[in-house]
C-alpha cells in the first residue's frame, strides 16, 4: 500500500473523529494500571537431545505491566492510549531486550459511531479478531499454540509504526484494518505490514476471519529486524526467513453451550520468495485444529486441543513435514484473579522441511511456542508445566 495514501486516509478518519468532540466539554482523565504475573516449573523431554527442568515466565498468560488511559473529549469521543511492557518473571528482565513498551505503545481517538483509530506499536486485526476464537485462547499458547506458532495466533506479531482502524460493532459484525510502515526507501522490500479482519458474534456462536501480509526489509539472507513486524522463528520455518513476504489467512469458529465450549480453526501460511531469497518456491503450511473447554461445577476449568500442520511439496522436498500435536490444560481458580494451572503437550513430527542452510532436513518437534528456541533433536517432544498466575 502506498505510504502517502495510508497517511491521507488516516488524516481523514482522524478529522472525522475529532470533529465529533465538543470543545466546550470539560475533559476528565482516567488511568488504569494493570498486569499479569505468571511463572511455572517446566519439564521438556527433549531440548536439542537432552531433557530439561527449568522455570519459565508467561505460560498461561504473558507477564506484563501496562498503563491504559482515557480522556473524555465530549460528543461521544475519547482520547485513548496504551503502554504495555512485557517482562520475564523468573529473572526480572524485559521480554524484548532494548525495548521498554515492547508489547503495545499507541495513542488514538475512539468514537461510538465512527469507530477507533490508533497509531503506534499494536497487534494486528488478524490476531485481535481470530486469536480470541482460536485454540490458544482456551488451551494456553505456550503448549497449545500450533507447532512453533507457525500461524502466529499466540500474540507473536506486533506491528511498529502502525495505523489501525476498528469499526463499531453493528448487529454483531465488526471490521478492522491496519497498515504498518516499514520506513525504508528500498522499494519492494520496505518492511511494510498490512492486516484486515472481520468477526461476527451471534447467539452462542463466534466467527472470525483474518488476513495479514508481512513484507521483509532490504536484508536478503534472513528476516530484516528493521521490518515493521516479525514472527515466531523455529526449525519449522528456519529455511524460509529470507522470504520477500509472508502471507497469513486464518478462520475460526466457537460455539458455547452452557459450561462447554468447542471450536475449530484453520490457517494457511505462505512464505513467498523473490530473487534475493535463498529458496525458490513458495513454502506453504496448512493447519487444522479443534478444541474443547469445560468449566466444571468446581473451580477447575479443563480444556484440550489437537492440531495437524502440513508443509507443501516444494524447494526439493518430496516428503513434506507434518506435525501432530495434543495439548491439555487444567486451571484451578483460587480467586477471580489468581489461578494454579497445569499443562501437558505432546508433538510428533515426520517428514522433511528446509533447514537454515537451504538444504532439506528431517523435521523436529517444537511444542507450541514455548520451545521455539529449544526444539527436540528428533520427531518427538513432551512438555509439562505447573504454574501460578495472578492478574492485577
Amino acid at each position: 500500500m502506498n505510504n502517502n495514501k495510508i497517511l491521507a486516509a488516516s488524516g481523514v478518519v482522524l478529522a472525522g473523529l475529532a470533529s465529533t468532540a465538543s470543545a466546550q466539554t470539560q475533559p476528565s482523565d482516567g488511568v488504569t494500571i494493570y498486569g499479569v504475573a505468571d511463572a511455572a516449573m517446566v519439564y521438556s523431554s527433549n531440548q536439542n537431545g537432552k531433557s530439561n527442568t527449568y522455570m519459565r515466565s508467561g505460560n498461561q498468560a504473558s507477564s506484563r505491566l501496562g498503563f491504559r488511559g482515557v480522556e473524555d473529549l465530549g460528543g461521544g469521543t475519547q482520547a485513548v492510549y496504551v503502554l504495555e511492557a512485557g517482562f520475564n518473571l523468573d529473572d526480572g528482565t524485559s521480554s524484548s531486550a532494548g525495548s521498554l513498551f515492547n508489547r503495545q505503545a499507541y495513542v488514538g481517538l475512539a468514537n461510538k459511531q465512527a469507530g477507533t483509530l490508533t497509531i503506534g506499536r499494536q497487534y494486528t486485526p488478524y490476531y485481535l479478531f481470530v486469536g480470541p476464537v482460536a485454540q490458544v485462547n482456551y488451551v494456553t499458547g505456550a503448549t497449545g499454540a500450533h507447532p512453533g506458532d507457525i500461524d502466529d495466533l499466540d500474540v507473536t506479531i506486533r506491528s511498529s509504526n502502525a495505523l489501525t482502524y476498528m469499526s463499531p460493532t453493528w448487529r454483531g459484525v465488526q471490521l478492522g484494518a491496519s497498515a504498518a510502515l516499514g520506513e525504508q526507501t528500498s522499494g519492494k522490500r520496505n518492511g511494510d505490514t498490512f492486516s484486515a479482519a472481520v468477526r461476527y458474534d451471534v447467539a452462542r456462536w463466534n466467527f472470525a476471519l483474518g488476513y495479514q501480509a508481512l513484507r521483509n526489509g532490504p536484508t536478503g539472507a534472513t528476516w530484516d529486524p528493521a521490518a515493521s513486524s516479525s514472527f515466531s522463528k523455529s526449525p519449522i520455518n528456519n529455511g524460509y526467513l529470507s522470504a520477500d513476504a509472508v502471507h497469513y489467512i486464518a478462520a475460526a469458529a466457537h460455539y458455547t453451550a452452557g459450561s462447554l465450549g468447542v471450536g475449530v480453526v484453520g490457517t494457511n501460511v505462505q512464505y513467498r520468495p523473490d530473487a534475493a531469497s535463498t529458496f525458490h518456491g513458495t513454502a506453504t503450511f496448512n493447519t487444522a485444529g479443534t478444541y474443547v473447554a469445560w468449566q466444571t461445577t468446581t473451580p477447575w476449568l479443563l480444556s484440550a486441543g489437537v492440531s495437524y500442520t502440513r508443509e507443501n511439496q516444494a524447494n526439493g522436498i518430496t516428503d513434506p513435514a507434518n506435525y501432530r500435536q495434543l495439548s491439555l490444560e487444567e486451571v484451578y481458580a483460587l480467586s477471580k484473579r489468581t489461578v494454579i494451572y497445569l499443562t501437558e503437550a505432546r508433538q510428533n513430527a515426520h517428514g522433511t522441511t528446509l533447514g537454515a542452510n537451504g538444504l532439506p532436513v528431517a523435521a523436529v518437534a517444537v511444542v507450541g511456542d514455548s520451545q521455539t528456541g529449544t526444539p527436540s533433536s528428533n520427531g518427538q517432544q513432551n512438555v509439562f508445566m505447573a504454574g501460578l498466575r495472578h492478574t492485577f
